[in-house]
């Protein structure tokens, strides 16, 4: 049989904040000692572990008398454990000592229920202690006065008490209740009946969405798949355009490299072919300069040449008439013979003026041919020169060319690759 071994006691009316601690036997216990010495409290204290709500039963007039200094707020705590010996296993739990506590706070006034110092509900202390027959409301504790009303309730109170005691009205309650939950039951069982068909109907609709739902799902899915495989196979071709257009990009920068070494040399050789036009305009301008003075030299060469023949031709034309005045001077003989010795001193004196015309003529003539060899050197210059600046305006010509086809190519190149970035940021998007 379950029986009370241990109470221990804290703050609970008389008993102070020391936890006092009583060891009870099975059996008949009996608790003695003067008045006011507070048995009593100690029947109050296993009631209240019991679960006892009532301040009449506990002999208080409200919850704040059960402290011990209801007056101190540090020290408001009531606890009162009650140990119970479970040999027999009374209590369905396996073990052989099983501890039910209530603690209540000055702070609060709320109770917390503790059984084998786990925290539970009331309702589970309630139900144990039912299965023992030991709750507090039952006729298991025989408070003073109660042996008096007993003896004047009439023979149904008393069959009550009598089925109090040995547990009948436990389980009628227990009945009633299931009979209240059975009738519930019954009530929402015709409730739900009364649904089926409605239910029945809104899961056909339910069904049916849910295969269309399902339906849209696959296609969704599929539709989701077939997207990914075409920007899959879109991102690959762009990759592989990119790919090229860098490869592209990277032949162009290479010949746009070379094509700028070539121009830097070209650009070298315009300032050395400047340089050498520049040293050849010099000696051209020297070589004119030259030549201006020879062609002053000739022509003043010339001129005296033509000014000798005109004098000889006049001393030829002379001769002749001098010969034919000879010839009429022979025929006269001796009588212009002084005039002849006269006039033949006079000619011989006049072809040695003339044969040193004759020798300054041929002095002339060499000269003239010296000047004419140094005019065709000069003439070979210059069609050096002419050339030289031919082959200058073909390279100078070449050099434009390839300067405005580095700017188309570079233009080019531009375009491509500002087409390139407007084509990746329209396909990122």
């Amino acid at each position: 049989m379950v029986y009370i071994k241990k109470l221990e006691i804290y703050g609970f009316k008389s008993f102070g904040f020391k936890n006092t601690i009583l060891h009870l036997n099975n059996g008949l216990v009996a608790v003695t000692g003067p008045n006011g010495s507070g048995k009593s409290n100690i029947f109050d204290a296993i009631m209240f572990a019991l679960g006892e709500n009532s301040p009449k039963l506990l002999r208080v007039d409200k919850f704040q008398s059960l402290f011990h200094d209801s007056e101190n707020s540090s020290h408001r705590l009531v606890r009162v454990n009650l140990t119970f010996d479970n040999s027999d296993r009374g209590i369905p739990i396996d073990m052989d000592s099983v501890s039910m506590s209530r603690e209540m706070e000055g702070q609060t006034g709320e109770s917390q229920y503790y059984l084998n110092g786990k925290k539970v509900s009331k309702n589970t202390i309630l139900e144990l202690l039912e299965i023992i027959v030991a709750v507090p409301n039952k006729l298991n504790i025989v408070q003073q006065g109660m042996i008096t009303r007993i003896s004047e309730l009439n023979s149904e109170e008393r069959r009550k008490i009598i089925e109090d005691i040995v547990g009948l009205s436990y389980f009628d309650d227990k009945k009633n209740e299931s009979m209240k939950q059975l009738d519930e039951s019954d009530r929402r069982l015709e409730v739900a009946l009364a649904r089926m068909d409605e239910i029945k109907k809104r899961i056909n609709e339910l069904e049916a969405e849910r295969n269309d739902q399902l339906r849209y799902t696959f296609i969704e899915s599929q539709l989701k798949k077939f997207k990914a495989i075409k920007y899959s196979s879109k991102i690959r071709y762009l990759t592989e355009q990119i790919g090229s257009r860098n490869k592209l990009l990277g032949s162009n920068d290479s010949n746009l490299a070379v094509l700028s070494q070539e121009r830097e040399e070209l650009r070298k050789e315009i300032e050395r072919i400047d340089l050498e036009k520049s040293n050849f305009m010099s000696q051209v301008d020297a070589s004119n300069k030259s030549k201006a003075q020879v062609d002053t030299k000739l022509t003043s060469a010339i001129h005296q040449l033509e000014r000798e023949k005109a004098i000889i031709k006049e001393a030829r034309l002379r001769m002749t008439s001098i010969e034919e005045r000879l010839a009429f001077t022979e025929s006269e003989g001796k009588k212009i013979e002084p005039e002849l010795e006269n006039s033949t001193k006079l000619l011989h004196d006049r072809k040695v003026s003339s044969e040193d015309k004759r020798s300054n003529l041929a002095l002339l003539k060499n000269e003239l041919e010296t000047l004419n060899i140094r005019i065709d050197e000069i003439s070979g210059h210059v069609n050096k020169n002419k050339k030289i600046r031919e082959s200058l305006l073909q390279k100078k010509s070449r050099l434009a060319e390839i300067e405005a086809r580095l700017k188309i190519m570079i233009a080019r190149l531009e375009e491509r690759k500002n087409f390139n970035i407007n084509k990746m940021s329209e396909n990122t998007l």
